[in-house]
């Protein structure tokens, strides 16, 4: 394959077109927006990049989360159905385990022409998976580093001594557009994790707007044959980014200033360090949309600090939700648990505990236990001094009065 993107372009911005043109999708336009923007960052594989200390590629691993039927699968499959058109273009599977992926990435070879240069090989391909569970059956840390070292383009190598096979890969990347909801992805990602790389490489895309159009008077879904020309015309694009002075006076001033304003969550802590590399993804990805060839611009940060910025001021609320969601669940489970378990004298509280060990982590389920009899949605009905336990019903079920002594309930 050869690079050249040369063409006329039908279209402005790819990104502002691909939002107008899902807008029957019911989907949030921060969902659509950012759909377009991991696409065109995958579709760019590493035919393009930029050199600061290191070679940057444009490749995101974009979380859309929200609660369900807010809109975050149609955006993705709006964003799969577009990328599918480009010739030659590799999509990841649905289900994957650690050993897998690198089988599907070894098929998965590429290799360009650039004029005047050495051919080009490389190994990529654009996971989009509706559900990030789906994609990654559970948060495993050799699953973990395999996508940090393809998000990176970090050579890979493995033996496998059981088949006998060397893989080695010398420019293996990922892409990633995936979807969750707050409570899954609370789960999924254990506390320990927001410290490591993995979650530091990843925009967590948050909306719960739910957009309603006219299903009578909206057009019907399919694809726009001018947003498959300028992507495949995106596709075709190669060489490095070269950045104005503007740019370059402005990208350093942002850095000199710790690249204020911050998000302040503590989880976002090791997010926080990647920021400056994320704004120049995006600010590639910005030039490309628009057709301004591989010359990053003043226009060009203001467009990616936007982009960036919008969607950090809402990832806070993906932590608020995901909380809030995981203990309203689980409060109900244990009120329909004791409930079924409640013969007329309470359920002790030692099997309470059993079955909430199944939602939440141990230290949490006092507080909660506490939280439910204070809102009401449980009482006490005794207490034993002697174990510092008691045992529980639901207010308003069928149960009887408290006894004077404590029941003899194991």
């Amino acid at each position: 394959m050869k690079l050249n993107g040369s063409g006329a372009r039908k279209l402005g911005s790819w990104i502002e077109a691909f939002v107008a043109d899902t807008e029957n999708t019911e989907a949030p336009i921060i969902y659509r927006q950012w759909s377009a923007i991991a696409t065109i960052g995958a579709v760019l594989e590493q035919k393009v990049w930029l050199q600061t200390s290191s070679t940057l590629y444009p490749n995101l691993y974009v979380f859309l989360v929200g609660h369900p039927g807010v809109g975050k699968t149609r955006s993705i499959r709006a964003a799969r159905n577009y990328a599918f058109e480009i010739p030659e273009f590799h999509l990841a599977p649905t289900s994957v385990t650690a050993a897998s992926l690198v089988d599907a990435l070894v098929d998965l070879k590429r290799t360009i022409i650039q004029p005047g240069l050495e051919a080009l090989e490389y190994n990529t391909m654009m996971v989009t998976s509706d559900e990030l569970g789906t994609f990654m059956a559970k948060y495993e840390d050799d699953f973990v580093a395999l996508l940090c070292a393809f998000y990176d383009v970090d050579q890979y190598s493995q033996w496998r001594r059981g088949k006998e096979l060397k893989i080695k890969i010398r420019r293996p990347q990922i892409s990633m557009l995936c979807g969750s909801t707050p409570s899954n992805l609370m789960r999924f990602v254990p506390e320990s994790a927001w410290d490591g790389g993995f979650m530091s490489r990843t925009f967590l895309i948050w909306s719960d707007d739910k957009t309603m159009v006219n299903i009578f008077e909206s057009k019907p879904g399919g694809i726009d044959q001018r947003l498959v020309h300028d992507l495949r015309l995106i596709n075709m694009l190669g060489g490095q980014f070269n950045a104005t002075k503007d740019f370059q006076d402005l990208y350093q001033a942002w850095r000199e200033a710790d690249c204020h304003p911050a998000p302040q969550h503590p989880k976002l802590a090791h997010y926080n360090s990647r920021r400056s590399a994320h704004l120049l993804k995006l600010a590639m990805i910005s030039a490309v949309d628009k057709d301004a060839g591989l010359l990053l611009t003043r226009a060009d940060f203001d467009r990616a600090y936007a982009w960036l910025t919008a969607a950090e001021n809402l990832m806070p609320d993906v932590f608020k939700a995901g909380a809030s969601s995981m203990d309203a669940h689980a409060m109900d489970e244990i009120v329909h648990f004791i409930v079924t378990m409640d013969k007329g004298k309470g359920v002790h509280e030692q099997v309470i505990n059993r079955f909430a060990m199944q939602h939440l982590p141990l230290n949490t389920i006092p507080k909660l236990i506490a939280l439910m009899v204070g809102a009401g949605m449980i009482r006490q009905r005794a207490f034993d001094k002697s174990i510092g336990q008691g045992w529980y019903s639901v207010i308003g079920g069928a149960s009887a009065p408290a006894p004077r002594t404590p029941p003899t309930q194991a």
